[in-house]
């Protein structure tokens, strides 16, 4: 079942590299507004096909089928799509009101002109489960779960509501617009912190992962002003950082891959029990870390270029002159980049524990590289990674759909380089990555010829202390790094402790009380339940007859 899923899905990949090469495929979509599409944007498919190849358990591959229907249907089709993805997922009694705001995403989009204004609103709703995105500072099993393939399919579904939305007025996309940057910035925010505090690996991911969701929130918001103000640069600029965060997707394939031959060699993924991969399993560590500077944002890689182009979007918004004028985008650059160094230091966080640690467990210290065999899979899905990371323009040709010319090449194939909106600033990342490439050689080198290994091993003196037992290969366990030293120093070096903990527990308490307030709330509107609890369905069935009686009096 699973090899002949996968074989399938390689050919829907193959069929779409193709279509979008300029080929034709037989056959064509039924033609019924709102359900089917005569001419749907099938761009996202390429990925998708990408991560249903990659994908091993049947609950993946019910994502990508359930994301493949979001990004190939019309508004109707592409929000049950959404639902399915969050049904496969396995979030279904936690996202109630994501699925009410779905089907309400579907009937304004069928009729942009009654509900138009609110679109944005429902889409943020509808998708915030997909995107991972938490104003939450907690890490708890409960609101922080771990991240599997099925959370990129359910990410590349979210992307394709968020670039379909209609057109709106100006008024509306401009304050809407604003107000999605803003909410990108804070879901940047927390989705780093939880990346920093999470216990296991799978949860730094999901931290990392809400992290990316906040970016397209992000992106979208630039995409609605540079419309509402007619800047046809700025928005072709948004969209093409939009289709670079759907080739950072990849980067997350790779990292889940690399993490299950892990869990599967070395035992649980857990921080405080996990250490000494990067000697242990030097070859399929070092496809991990490639993963985790893809999503970094330090150059080479592509998450430098996204953050490159995110911060000349920011930076070419539409704003008044004076001071004022540039208070707001010096908060939004602040948040960012806060957000962006508590990144980086849950990055420092997993690999010095992960790969530079020291082994906790029996098990993980004989753990080893896999067999050959295992390892071409995840070998294949960081492929995809390096190539969108050296030439990101043959990557967008091939997303845009550019029809090949006489030569049988893509128009835009050599204009490998990120151009800002302004057309001021122009950046190389071929040029970048043969750069660092050359500056590892000669490190390489140096330090081959500085460091010579011994002709005789020589026995290290141990001040009379017992020898260090076989499975703690990297010494006196006092010595090295634990799961939350790292962390723990550079917080301390810039807040103190007891301030942040008190921060913390205000943050916690103002979430008790305006959840109360909520309650009460609530409370006070279904009295006459006496305390009565609605069924979700009911509340589903209700929710879905007062927005056709809505459009019905609008319309």
């Amino acid at each position: 079942m699973r090899p002949m899923l996968v074989a399938c899905w390689l050919g829907v990949s193959l069929l779409q590299g193709l279509a979008l090469a300029g080929g034709r495929l037989p056959g064509g979509m039924v033609a019924w507004p709102g359900v089917f599409a005569a001419r749907p944007d099938l761009a996202l498919l390429l990925p998708l096909g990408l991560v249903g190849a990659a994908a091993r358990s049947l609950r993946d591959l019910a994502a990508c089928v359930a994301a493949a229907v979001a990004v190939a249907g019309a508004p109707v089709l592409a929000c049950m799509g959404a639902g399915w993805a969050l049904l496969a997922r396995g979030d279904a009694p936690r996202h109630g009101p994501e699925h009410i705001a779905l089907l309400l995403l579907a009937a304004g989009c069928v009729f942009p002109t009654q509900a138009g204004w609110l679109l944005p609103g429902l889409c943020a709703v509808g998708t915030g489960g997909l995107l991972g995105l938490s104003l939450s500072l907690r890490v708890a099993p409960r609101g922080l779960r771990p991240f599997h393939m099925a959370d990129i399919a359910a990410m590349i579904a979210a992307m394709s509501l968020w670039a379909r939305l209609p057109a709106g007025t100006a008024v509306a996309d401009m304050r809407w617009g604003g107000t999605l940057i803003v909410a990108g910035c804070l879901f940047y925010m927390t989705a780093s912190w939880r990346a920093l505090r999470a216990p296991d690996a799978r949860r730094v991911l999901t931290g990392l992962a809400g992290g990316t969701g906040a970016i397209i929130i992000m992106l979208a918001g630039l995409m609605l002003l540079a419309r509402a103000d007619d800047l046809p640069g700025m928005a072709s600029c948004a969209q093409r950082t939009y289709l670079l965060v759907a080739g950072l997707l990849l980067a997350g394939m790779l990292a889940a891959r690399a993490l299950d031959v892990m869990e599967r060699e070395a035992g649980a993924l857990s921080l405080g029990r996990l250490g000494g991969l990067g000697v242990l399993m030097p070859r399929l560590s070092a496809l991990f870390a490639l993963a985790l500077l893809a999503e970094s944002g330090l150059p080479p890689l592509l998450g430098f270029s996204i953050i490159w182009m995110l911060l000349r979007l920011l930076a070419s918004m539409p704003h008044a002159a004076g001071l004022a004028g540039e208070v707001p985008l010096l908060g939004a650059l602040a948040v960012l980049g806060v957000g962006w160094a508590v990144r980086l230091l849950a990055l420092v966080r997993i690999v010095a524990v992960m790969l530079c640690g020291r082994p906790r467990t029996p098990r993980g210290a004989g753990a080893a590289d896999p067999p050959v065999r295992a390892q071409w899979g995840v070998l294949a899905a960081g492929l995809p990674v390096m190539l969108v990371s050296i030439w990101p323009g043959c990557w967008l040709a091939l997303m845009q759909g550019a029809a090949p010319q006489a030569a049988g090449t893509w128009p835009d194939l050599a204009a490998v380089a990120l151009t800002s909106p302004d057309g001021s600033a122009v950046l190389h990342p071929a040029r970048l990555c043969l750069f660092v490439a050359l500056a590892g050689a000669v490190v390489a080198v140096v330090r081959r010829l500085a460091c010579r290994t011994p002709t005789r091993q020589v026995a290290g003196w141990q001040q009379g202390a017992p020898v260090v037992p076989p499975w703690m290969v990297f010494g006196d366990p006092l010595t090295q790094v634990g799961p939350g030293n790292p962390a723990r120093m550079l917080l301390d070096m810039a807040v103190a402790g007891a301030t942040r903990r008190h921060a913390m527990r205000a943050y916690a308490l103002g979430l008790r009380l305006a959840r109360r307030l909520a309650r009460a709330g609530a409370g006070r509107v279904a009295g006459a339940w006496h305390g009565r609890r609605v069924p979700g369905p009911v509340a589903l069935v209700a929710a879905c007859v007062g927005a056709l009686m809505f459009i019905a009096w609008q319309g």
